[in-house]
């Protein structure tokens, strides 16, 4: 072997080596995110023989911090573009909000857009967590993908072998774990079918890391809490001991209702553990306090209480929170634009024409407000002709479109009008 294929392989191990970290790493996120098998990674810090007593604790706070922390899709977008693509993007904004809430997770995320052929065609939107990705001379911008096809595992008719897709703008492959090309083709839309959806931007890899400080303290916290059931388990009562027992003496546990026949000079008593419970949990408390801080959120516990903040005294609270939801618009402003050029040539594969650009509006998340705030500022943006009455009742219920919201505002007035009009009449008889 020359020295030239004995560095190749090398680097090819070494790449390999890091791809099957990455993944059980992922797997890992995943599965803190879903609150799935998670005792699987805290089974080694503790004796086999501990979980005959106990279950392993298994606490999930990792979703909520994630999803508190995606704030760009809560209320979704309003995307300027055309009838026909509205049609074709029915289903974006709730793909969208998981896509952003694994990218807070995960780090990277590639998102496929496919399109649904049929009686009402449309995109969807489908994210791969894990996956390796082959880069030319942009080490930013991949060329092609590649990772394994999921597998149905509630299928039990049949085993198959792992199989891994390959895209590229132009070929599209199936191949087993063996390296055998099951199936393969031109799919003629010019584009890599695929967005790669960051964190944040990308600093020295094409990979940004993920909430990995979320999950270790979800991992702690459940260590700490099977640790402190294992102690109540154990010392809730106190420890008990005997002295001046014969080494031979079979000892067995003993209930209240036993009797202990024990030989003259023996005593037997019980200790009382010197662990302070309370402490237990005000440290876990602190660990959890802590990464929220860290990712500006906040945490309140049932015992703490306290009055109800009112909606400014929420947004001065939420003050850096809110602050990282500008930068992150931007981000994903940026990654809009993307999904739409793929989306356009797509649907011109298709036979589907859309403008050149996209008009973008990311609705932002409104703090609490009094009703009678949000009458006042409901008649401040009528009154100066910042929003008209069809837009406002589409605020109040979604539902409508503005046609049928300005229908609806029509027909109300006719209804209202003739009360109105019988009132002034009443009105002006008895002043006569």
């Amino acid at each position: 072997m020359t020295v030239e294929q004995i560095i190749e392989e090398a680097i090819k191990e070494y790449k390999l080596s890091e791809s099957q970290q990455r993944r059980r790493h992922v797997r890992k996120l995943v599965d803190y995110y879903c609150g799935s098998s998670t005792s699987n990674y805290i089974e080694q810090y503790f004796d086999s023989d501990a979980f005959r007593e106990v279950p392993c604790y298994e606490a999930n706070f990792t979703k909520r911090f994630i999803n508190k922390m995606s704030r760009i899709y809560t209320v979704g977008a309003n995307r300027n573009v055309s009838d026909a693509y509205t049609s074709l993007t029915a289903m974006k904004d709730a793909r969208m909000k998981h896509v952003e809430r694994m990218t807070r997770l995960i780090g990277t995320v590639a998102t496929q857009v496919v399109f649904i052929d049929g009686d009402m065609p449309h995109f969807d939107y489908r994210p791969v967590y894990y996956f390796d990705v082959h880069l030319g001379d942009n080490p930013f911008k991949p060329e092609a993908i590649t990772y394994p096809v999921l597998m149905n595992s509630d299928d039990v008719s049949h085993a198959e072998k792992l199989k891994y897709a390959y895209w590229d703008k132009g070929m599209y492959a199936l191949y087993d774990e063996d390296g055998n090309i099951l199936e393969e083709y031109e799919h003629g839309y010019g584009v890599l079918p695929f967005v790669f959806t960051h964190r944040e931007n990308q600093l020295d890899s094409f990979f940004v890391d993920g909430a990995d400080d979320i999950v270790s303290c979800n991992e702690h916290v459940n260590i700490t809490m099977t640790e402190l059931q294992l102690g109540l388990r154990f010392q809730m009562f106190g420890q008990p001991y005997v002295t001046g027992l014969q080494a031979d003496k079979r000892l067995e546990r003993a209930g209240s209702d036993t009797i202990l026949d024990l030989p003259e000079g023996s005593v037997f008593d019980i200790v009382a553990p010197e662990a302070d419970l309370q402490s237990v949990i005000e440290t876990v408390k602190f660990q959890v306090d802590l990464v929220a801080q860290n990712n500006h959120l906040y945490v309140q516990f049932a015992q703490d209480g306290g009055e109800v903040p009112s909606g400014i005294a929420l947004k001065i609270k939420d003050l850096e929170r809110f602050e990282d939801y500008q930068d992150d618009i931007e981000l994903w402003k940026m990654y809009e634009h993307e999904l739409y050029h793929v989306e356009k040539e797509i649907a011109d594969y298709n036979g589907i024409r859309l403008p050149e650009s996209l008009k973008l509006d990311f609705n932002e998340p409104e703090y609490p407000k009094t009703m009678q705030d949000q009458i006042l500022w409901d008649t401040h943006r009528l009154q100066n002709n910042l929003i008209t009455q069809a837009k406002l009742m589409v605020e109040y219920n979604d539902d409508l479109s503005l046609k049928e919201a300005e229908k609806q505002i029509a027909d109300n007035k006719e209804v209202n009008q003739p009360e109105a009009k019988s009132q002034e009449t009443e009105v002006e008889i008895v002043e006569e």
